[in-house]
């Protein structure tokens, strides 16, 4: 695999509606993109992969917030609570490479959880599962240094 440096064209957050009123925000930061040497007919990487992290972070209303817990939430102990969701926006991340390519990035959430245990800004303490769907795209106007 080949690395590629790459530019952030953009990094904004999803965004989804919680059953329980609370926003959550949503985006998959890539830190690393490699690609194959080997290329398709089409003139496409035949195999492109990252080095990525998910991004979350909750709108919570007030009426939902209580006292940070004492004990620390646990992902093997504690169960939470799935709830419903729906979205508000999804967007993708963008970033095109030195090699010419434009790579978008787009989280989807398919579940979330939500714990009764609470952070240090007393907010509830959520976990969600993120899809990334990947699409790469030829991007002819790289400028040149």
């Amino acid at each position: 695999m080949i690395e590629l440096d790459f530019a952030v064209v953009n990094e904004d957050y999803s965004r989804y509606l919680v059953q329980d009123g609370t926003t959550l925000k949503v985006k998959i930061v890539v830190k690393k993109i490699f690609r194959s040497a080997d290329m398709t007919p089409q003139g496409y990487p035949a195999a492109v992969s990252m080095d990525s992290m998910n991004a979350v972070a909750a709108i919570v209303p007030p009426a939902l917030k209580s006292a940070p817990s004492k004990e620390p939430w646990s992902p093997t102990r504690d169960v939470g609570q799935e709830l419903r969701f729906d979205p508000i926006e999804e967007k993708s991340q963008q970033y095109i490479t030195n090699d010419g390519f434009r790579i978008l990035v787009k989280p989807v959430l398919t579940k979330v959880f939500r714990y009764d245990k609470y952070n240090n800004f007393g907010e509830p303490i959520y976990s969600v599962n993120i899809q990334a769907i990947t699409n790469i795209e030829k991007f002819s106007s790289i400028a040149t240094s």
